[in-house]
């Protein structure tokens, strides 16, 4: 792909991903789910991201999750599902979703103009997404036939339902080349955090499940590996950061997970991508200004969520 397109498409899949991941950090979505009983935060969203897929085991979950401790993920899943069923979670996500939006854009004087730029995103998607192929992508297959099941009621529903398929779609394809470069799910996490543009260190391990003696042993490794360097913050815990030979790694990675959505994306021209890129942004500021992606967790608001 031409590198202008490759840009867009890595740009507008982000903000995609900002659109749908915006929920995981919502008041107002986390006590819709504590009314079904669920602690709100990560094991609520962990419940509501792999519903989809049924009452799978564990193993199940944290193969396709990537990023999270296996062991975490056990002490969570099938837990969760005696509390609420996967087909109920699945409904509930949808209404909690309606709920966030509501709150977001409801009351807002540009309303009109936000509804456009929601409208003409997920029209002009929607080739995109009848082109997605899902051999392979188990989460992201689960996803969409939730979705397709859905009757959005506002054009800001709608485009969350397009987000979190391409999203998944996306992901699916982001494992399979972490898989294909041999770079495990923890290591892919700290090389992000590396970056100094993702997850804050600790809020990343935290909300993953790492363990201190898991996290401090993937650092070491990396940093062994000319990786990661490891300094401390002002709180004296340890601070990765990537260095040039990460982020040759994570560019390769990139690249391959490129490969793994374009031919979905071929469907649109370079110019209909670059349409695109106007109004996500226009979209993707609202959550900026409401503050959805908390400070604590990220150092920048976030660009991507595995």
């Amino acid at each position: 792909m031409d590198s202008t397109r490759t840009q867009n498409i890595r740009t507008l899949s982000a903000r995609l991903n900002s659109f749908h991941s915006s929920i995981y950090f919502s008041e107002t979505v986390g006590r819709s789910y504590a009314e079904l009983g669920l602690e709100p935060g990560i094991p609520a969203n962990m419940a509501a991201r792999s519903a989809p897929m049924g009452r799978v085991t564990a193993g199940v979950v944290a193969g396709t999750f990537c990023n999270y401790s296996p062991a975490f993920i056990a002490t969570l899943i099938p837990r969760l599902w005696d509390t609420v069923s996967p087909e109920v979670m699945v409904s509930a996500r949808f209404d909690a979703v309606s709920l966030y939006f509501e709150e977001l854009f409801g009351s807002r004087d540009d309303i009109a103009l936000l509804t456009e730029a929601a409208t003409e995103l997920t029209s002009a998607l929607a080739p995109v997404r009848a082109a997605l192929d899902f051999s392979g992508r188990a989460l992201a297959a689960a996803t969409a036939e939730a979705v397709d099941a859905h009757t959005p009621a506002t054009a800001f529903e709608a485009l969350w339902d397009t987000a979190t398929v391409l999203r998944e779609f996306r992901g699916d394809g982001h494992v399979a080349s972490l898989v294909t470069a041999g770079v495990p799910g923890i290591d892919a996490l700290l090389l992000d955090v590396g970056t100094g543009a993702s997850f804050k260190p600790r809020a990343a391990q935290k909300t993953r499940g790492w363990s201190d003696e898991e996290w401090q042993a993937a650092q070491s490794r990396l940093a062994e590996a000319g990786l990661l360097t490891i300094g401390t913050d002002d709180r004296g815990y340890p601070l990765p950061e990537i260095t040039e030979a990460g982020r040759t790694l994570k560019e390769e990675i990139e690249v391959l997970t490129d490969g793994t959505v374009a031919a979905a994306w071929s469907v649109l021209d370079d110019e209909q991508i670059s349409a695109l890129v106007s109004p996500s942004r226009t979209l993707v500021k609202v959550f900026a200004q409401a503050g959805a992606f908390p400070s604590s967790v990220f150092a920048q608001p976030a660009k991507k969520t595995n």
